[in-house]
């Protein structure tokens, strides 16, 4: 049986989702799944990384960062890391963009911007459109966060909240984190 480890931060909730809603399809596809939370740093210590035959994560970015949890976890953890297949998933706002071109713009942005933050690469980054938590967010950051999206041709009623997730694509990368750790299990047994 594949062992898959997700571990992700998350600020509104929409990257837990994604996380949990992936784990669910590995599970359904025969894999066992382990979700960690990144700010849960006493799980950190009790964690054998190298039983896992896959290692994914999980961020969001806001104004060109993520989490620094995360980041923590990936530096803190980076040399037990290098060696092992790894994919990371990345929830923004910018992978919603209607405009292909406007859409491959911001994305290719976010990547440079992420690839400067991390302190490890990765077999696979991808880019999955997240939501905008009206309800969720202090009154600065709504009215921000209501001018990108009206910038942005997305919602911007500040009373209600608005989901971007592709669902399709997200059951797409579980697939291709499937195919990811069957590909190391067999490596491993070779």
């Amino acid at each position: 049986m594949k062992k898959i480890l997700m571990v992700y931060a998350t600020r509104e909730g929409q990257t837990e989702k994604i996380t949990y809603h992936i784990s669910e399809r590995l599970r359904k596809n025969g894999a066992e799944t382990e979700v960690l939370n990144a700010r849960d740093i006493d799980q950190h210590q009790q964690l054998e990384l190298a039983s896992f035959d896959l290692l994914v994560f999980g961020a969001s970015m806001h104004a060109g960062g993520i989490e620094k949890e995360l980041l923590h976890f990936l530096k803190k953890q980076a040399a037990t890391i290098a060696p092992m297949p790894r994919c990371l998933f990345l929830v923004l706002l910018s992978a919603a963009l209607e405009d292909e071109t406007e859409r491959n713009t911001a994305l290719a942005d976010a990547s440079h911007k992420l690839r400067k933050q991390l302190p490890l690469t990765f077999d696979h980054i991808e880019m999955i459109g997240g939501a905008l938590m009206y309800s969720k967010y202090p009154l600065p950051l709504r009215w921000m966060m209501k001018r990108i999206a009206l910038k942005a041709g997305q919602g911007t009623d500040t009373k209600k909240d608005y989901e971007y997730t592709d669902w399709a694509q997200v059951d797409a990368f579980a697939d291709t984190l499937l195919e990811k750790s069957s590909a190391s299990v067999a490596l491993d047994e070779a």
